[in-house]
């Protein structure tokens, strides 16, 4: 009998356990739900950078105040970059069907405040008066003519000026620095080379005194990689390294539509077709620095130790040195890494020189350049401006593709082949194509005055 009631009672209590239970809800499966995992957003000098993941491709709207930004996501990891809004703007992360994913606020981190020191410092106690001691002579120095071998040599280092310390190679903080941790700063020697004489160097943003001119917004290191939205706008910028190939195409297409644009040339480009650059220069386009040689600064996104600031510099003072011996004026104010290898850290250096970056947005690299022999990196020259066309549609607003004045296809495997219906057809659709100078006035951006670099590019630069 009582293993009866036992068993009962055990029943019972099984029912009731069960009725108990809250119901399971519903959730999306793992393959419909558009991301996974927690969306963030940290700062990267003035641009704010959002990243998170979806599982599918995915239209991303990020709306606020004085903000809206829009981006096609393919699968998988997203990093979205854009210029910071004001701060305390809060902004929400949602899809084209009007999911929310975040709410960002868009204030920087608080500064960590300093720890108190453990025990008071005891006071120091005052030194006794010391007695004077009268001055030395002073010894009058022979003035004997300078010869010939005192003078500077082409060689030799010249001395900062009185009164002026010489410039530290990392002069200026950012909120979040993407150079390599732990990595060695010692350059090694400059290949063997004509030296240049070294011009008064430009003083970093924290450091400018007295009458030496500062560029206004100096010290940002700016990437620009979109323009800003609202006004189906887009820049088709080229890039001309060592050939040209079809560069005078380009160009042609360019004036039948009336069209002008930024071309980022290197030195050795300019040294070579000195007749191309001065139709883009008479035909109003902007010429902007690309470096002298094309070299890569910054593999994998990490400054090469040997790449210091001086030799930087030079990189893209010797490309617009060459511009100016051909045309007798500097370069625009603005630049593109070889390869699209660049830190902060060279941003802001080439900004001391008067050069704002200008990358090319995410996924608008057309990869023109590739022949069918680079099989993972090939697309047709029809498929290229195909696909820019359903990029325009999808996402075109702001972009900067970036695409080249040399390449080795052959004939009719070219992208300029269906370029001019590409822009047409855009037109008609009531795109207009823009300039990085137009990009940067959109956004704001302070007025950069090329011509005051012309102090670094004469005499230094244009007796080689």
């Amino acid at each position: 009998m009582k293993a009866r009631l036992a068993g009962a009672l055990l029943l019972v209590l099984a029912a009731c356990g069960r009725n108990d239970r809250p119901e399971a809800t519903s959730s999306p499966a793992p393959s419909q739900a558009p991301s996974v995992g927690a969306w963030t957003w940290h700062p990267l000098g003035g641009l704010a950078v959002v990243e998170g993941e979806v599982t599918g491709p995915t239209e991303l709207i990020l709306e606020g105040r004085s903000i809206r930004e829009i981006r096609f996501a393919e699968p998988g990891p997203v990093r979205w970059e854009f210029f910071r809004p004001p701060a305390g703007e809060v902004a929400v992360l949602r899809t084209a069907e009007g999911r929310e994913l975040a709410r960002f606020e868009f204030s920087l981190p608080p500064a960590r405040p300093r720890p108190a020191p453990s025990s008071p410092r005891p006071a120091r106690r005052p030194e006794p008066p010391r007695a004077a001691r009268p001055a030395p002579a002073p010894v009058p120095e022979p003035s004997a003519p300078k010869t010939r071998a005192e003078t500077p040599s082409r060689n030799r280092p010249v001395p900062p000026l009185p009164g002026r310390k010489a410039p530290a190679l990392a002069s200026v903080s950012a909120a979040r620095t993407d150079e390599a941790p732990g990595r060695a700063s010692t350059a090694a020697p400059i290949p063997p080379g004509p030296v240049l004489p070294r011009p008064a160097e430009p003083l970093p943003p924290t450091a400018a005194a007295g009458p030496a001119p500062a560029w206004p917004g100096m010290g940002e290191a700016l990437n620009l990689t979109r323009g800003p939205g609202g006004h189906k706008r887009l820049l088709l910028s080229f890039d001309g390294g060592s050939s040209a190939e079809v560069a005078a195409e380009v160009l042609d297409l360019l004036k039948a539509r009336g069209i002008r644009t930024t071309l980022f040339l290197t030195g050795a480009f300019i040294q070579r077709f000195p007749a191309l650059v001065k139709r883009m220069a008479a035909e109003g386009h902007e010429l902007g620095n690309h470096t002298m040689n094309h070299p890569h600064f910054a593999p994998d996104m990490k400054r090469d130790p040997r790449w210091t600031r001086e030799r930087v510099q030079r990189e893209l003072l010797d490309a617009d040195a060459a511009l100016l011996r051909l045309l007798g004026r500097p370069m625009d104010p603005f630049w593109r890494a070889p390869y699209g290898e660049h830190t902060a850290e060279i941003r802001r250096w080439a900004e001391e020189l008067g050069y704002r970056h200008v990358g090319w947005s995410e996924g608008a690299d057309t990869l023109d350049w590739a022949t069918p022999r680079d099989r993972r990196l090939y697309r047709s020259g029809e498929a290229i401006v195909s696909r820019l066309q359903r990029r325009l549609g999808r996402d075109g607003d702001g972009l900067i593709v970036l695409m080249h004045l040399g390449s080795e296809r052959a004939l009719g495997d070219r992208p300029t082949d269906g370029l001019g219906a590409f822009m047409d057809r855009a037109r008609t659709e009531g795109w207009t194509f823009v300039s990085a100078g137009t990009f940067m006035r959109g956004l704001g951006k302070p007025a950069w005055d090329s011509h005051q670099r012309l102090a670094l590019l004469h005499g230094a630069h244009l007796d080689r």
